[in-house]
């Protein structure tokens, strides 16, 4: 058997890699002698090796156009792209469209549309039509789940952890001066500071910076800003703001390299005693490794998936484009501060069952019943 997994974003983001490596993990799982490739990157790229694939090859050729693609998927028995939240944002989706188009024009496989999020307002008939095209559809959390089968026969959207839940941690070095189980990581991503999912920059920052002052002053945790988006300072550059009010701050440091991969920063997270973070993937890293986490959201991806772990998402992620004044950030930290301990020991309780769910994605692969 052969499966061609494809996604559309780098893998210098650290959940992409993340996803990309775990979903990878789950087909060779379940089918231990398939052919599996991952096409991803620019031809003259170095690619990033994906330890459980057969081959990892560029999506596009030296002009653009998706050649090496269009060779792979035409014997394919099994097409998985990756959905995420390429969808949401009311954003055009034309980048999805296109591909989809050519994996239809060249392709008789069986088509998976994975680990989708789609806010409820954001769905229209154009996504309809698009996405009504793969054979299955499986989505990461509940709230996507509901959104779509408004739209969908039931048979075709499935319910399955985000595979990342099973990536494992690869120990590292630990940043220099980094205090085990005493530190408070903060993650901060340019992406939430903007006008197309964020808020204003200084009322993100200020809010920020009332958590961080209010962890040196009430508590003895360090504070390490961290990134999880890597390259272009898609991460580093709204880091480096935060930490420059931090500068000469001995219990404020900044992880500043781009060289650690997903496997490598999960381990890190996995070292915090607790984690506030923008970035979905991180929270991810976290909630598996019973970290206690606050999810600075910006997709619905955020919401979902803190519901389906804890019943509710109201105590465990701040919604960025609410943020009303400069507190609303620390406010909900202080729950998380408060009940550390008992959200680690549901984590611990609840993580085991959730990991085993995001596994039998692999049964989706060949189209067995889960009825």
């Amino acid at each position: 058997m052969k499966i061609v997994i494809t996604n559309n974003s780098i893998m210098y983001n650290r959940g992409s890699e993340a996803v990309i490596m775990s979903v990878t993990k789950i087909c060779r799982f379940w089918y231990p002698d398939a052919e599996i490739v991952v096409v991803n990157g620019e031809y003259g790229e170095v690619l990033k090796e994906v330890p459980d694939s057969s081959r990892v090859v560029p999506k596009y050729d030296a002009i653009g156009e998706l050649t090496f693609f269009i060779e792979e998927i035409k014997n394919a028995d099994v097409i998985l792209i990756t959905g995420a939240d390429n969808y949401d944002y009311g954003l055009t989706n034309q980048h999805m469209i296109s591909v989809n188009d050519v994996v239809f024009n060249y392709s008789d496989a069986r088509t998976i549309l994975y680990d989708l999020s789609l806010n409820d307002k954001h769905m229209n008939e154009t996504i309809f039509h698009d996405i009504n095209r793969f054979s299955l559809l499986t989505v990461r959390e509940s709230i996507t789940e509901g959104v779509l089968k408004k739209w969908f026969a039931n048979s075709k959207v499935l319910r399955f952890p985000d595979p990342a839940f099973i990536l494992p941690a690869e120990p590292c070095n630990l940043p220099y001066g980094f205090m085990e189980s005493n530190t408070i990581g903060i993650n901060i991503s340019n992406l939430i500071m903007g006008k197309t999912v964020g808020a204003p920059q200084e009322i993100v920052l200020a809010n920020y910076k009332e958590l961080i002052d209010f962890i040196l002053r009430e508590t003895k945790y360090d504070v390490m800003i961290l990134q999880h988006v890597l390259n272009n300072g898609f991460d580093l550059d709204a880091a480096k703001l935060l930490y420059k009010s931090y500068a000469d701050e001995k219990r404020v440091y900044i992880q500043q390299s781009e060289l650690l991969s997903a496997t490598q920063l999960k381990y890190i997270i996995s070292k915090l005693n607790m984690l506030v973070t923008a970035r979905t993937h991180a929270s991810i890293a976290a909630y598996s490794s019973s970290v206690p986490t606050l999810v600075v959201g910006y997709s619905v991806k955020a919401l979902g998936i803190a519901k389906d772990l804890f019943g509710e998402s109201e105590k465990y992620v701040c919604q960025v484009r609410e943020l009303s004044g400069n507190k609303d950030i620390l406010k909900k930290f202080i729950y998380i501060w408060e009940n550390q301990e008992q959200i680690r020991d549901h984590l611990k309780k609840v993580i085991p069952s959730y990991k085993k769910s995001a596994l039998d994605f692999g049964k989706a692969l060949m189209g067995e019943s889960f009825r």
